[in-house]
């Protein structure tokens, strides 16, 4: 027994157990957590005895080296309960059974996420509270997009009214065109409407494969009219793809806030032939999105209150001062940075965001099912990537996904991965490239090819490739690909 007298300094409740699960010893500690008196606990009673909650025995059959359990409520018989994890080890005939009491930290847990749960809701009213600001600011644009379809419709319309009065048979081709574009302008204005609740929609936390050109473009559709009322010249320049995982509307609030601010400064500043230039580049690990515009610029004493909350330099009921405050948390939400470069003249707003791969690559960790097959998805089309993310966001599959081979193989450097599917027709390397290129490397994992049927010639007789994935596809098609039984078989 003086084997164990060391565990008597120890701040955890310990106990060793003989073959029976009869208590044989216990620390100082592990009395007073049980609330156990001396005299009981010397009568050797079992442990299952102490606490209900957790099957302590079946934990304890067959222990090998160290066993931890999984987190769990143990309760006492004054029905307190504790957040406990248990650690057993063998030791000759015996076990020494640890109680690892997290309760306190538990609680701080879930306290500080009720209080993090409600940080989040006041950020999403801030953030809506943003957007009703963005289309007060953007309905000469809705008014202009609306009027003018409305104005077509009408015309058409009174026209199609006139025909039906007139006898004359040929007036037929001009009464079908005259729907026609009457339908086109009800669509037109539909469209816009659409758009216009998705901007205002409140439920937007969810995130997806983006491609960024696409908002940039969305976003200035909408500014559409004050941009061409105060002519100001925009000048979009991508020089490559990229393809983010994010909310697009709220990337669709940061450019239009950037986009508004600008048009402001060029408007004010009555700017001879005022200017913005947006371009979007990358390097190996981020993408880059700036905006710039060739107005006065920002004071030197304004340049580090910009960002803060409530901060404007217009006139009081003119702005909120919020923009660019919400627009750095977005951009902070995942994983990147909004700054003013510094500039000798104009204004240069920089977003700077984690490619997907790096992104996936992050959540596939966070997530990762030791269970599940890992398997790398190469596709530039977000579209595809949107499919398998939600195929199997409850699994059977650990996904990490790529835009392109060549980031495909930055990925594979740092992390082995069961499986690869990959488009055949991609930038710079195409699926069969990229396969023959893994194979002459040593890489051994297996490569399917997705595409066309038409493309399914190409690819036949090529080792490398383990399988054919047509598109389009559905989830059983992938599962059987991979050669994974589907629940409903199992």
């Amino acid at each position: 027994m003086s084997n164990y007298n060391l565990y008597d300094s120890i701040f955890e409740p310990i106990c060793v157990v003989n073959k029976s699960n009869e208590i044989v010893y216990y620390n100082h500690y592990f009395a007073s957590f049980f609330k156990k008196s001396p005299r009981i606990l010397k009568k050797g009673p079992k442990l299952r005895s102490l606490f209900t909650g957790f099957e302590i025995e079946s934990f304890l059959y067959d222990i090998q080296g160290v066993k931890v359990g999984p987190e769990v409520e143990i309760y006492l018989d004054d029905q307190t309960f504790y957040h406990v994890i248990i650690k057993a080890i063998e030791a000759n005939d015996e076990k020494i059974v640890c109680f690892n009491d997290i309760s306190i930290e538990k609680n701080l847990y879930t306290k500080y996420r009720y209080q993090i749960e409600e940080l989040k809701e006041i950020h999403n009213q801030i953030i809506q509270a943003d957007k009703l600001s963005t289309i007060g600011e953007i309905t000469a644009t809705i008014s202009h997009e609306i009027s003018n379809p409305l104005t077509i419709a009408s015309g058409n319309l009174e026209l199609v009214d006139a025909l039906i009065s007139n006898e004359n048979i040929e007036s037929k081709d001009l009464i079908t065109g005259s729907i026609h574009d009457t339908k086109d302008s009800i669509d037109r204005i539909t469209k816009i409407i659409k758009g216009l609740k998705s901007f205002l929609h409140n439920k937007d936390s969810n995130k997806k494969f983006i491609s960024v050109e696409k908002v940039v473009e969305r976003s200035l559709s909408l500014l559409k009219v004050p941009l061409e009322q105060d002519g100001i010249k925009v000048e979009f320049d991508c020089k490559s793809s990229s393809i983010i995982l994010a909310n697009p509307i709220e990337m669709e609030q940061v450019i239009i806030n950037l986009v508004t601010n600008a048009i402001h400064a060029l408007v004010d500043a009555k700017v001879a032939s005022p200017t913005i230039t947006i371009t979007i580049t990358k390097d190996d690990v981020c993408h880059i999105i700036n905006v710039i515009d060739n107005g006065p610029g920002i004071n030197a004493e304004n340049k580090d209150q910009i960002f803060e909350s409530f901060f404007t330099t217009k006139e009081v009921g003119e702005g909120t001062g919020l923009g660019l405050a919400i627009s750095s948390k977005i951009i902070d939400s995942y994983s990147g940075s909004l700054k003013l470069v510094d500039s000798d003249s104009g204004c240069n707003f920089e977003i700077t965001l984690p490619k997907m791969e790096t992104t996936s690559f992050t959540d596939s960790e966070l997530s990762i099912n030791l269970d599940f097959k890992r398997v790398l998805v190469i596709d530039n089309e977000p579209q595809i990537l949107n499919l398998f993310a939600k195929y199997f966001k409850d699994g059977p599959v650990n996904l990490i996904f790529a835009s392109d081979a060549i980031e495909a193989q930055r990925l594979l450097l740092g992390t082995n991965v069961d499986a690869i599917i990959t488009d055949y027709d991609m930038p710079e390397k195409n699926g069969v490239e990229f396969a023959k290129e893994l194979a002459s490397q040593g890489d051994e994992t297996p490569v399917f090819i997705m595409s066309g049927v038409a493309q399914k010639n190409l690819i036949a007789g090529y080792q490398e490739i383990k399988g054919f994935l047509e598109k389009p596809f559905e989830k059983e098609d992938i599962l059987d690909l991979l050669g994974i039984k589907s629940e409903e078989n199992n």
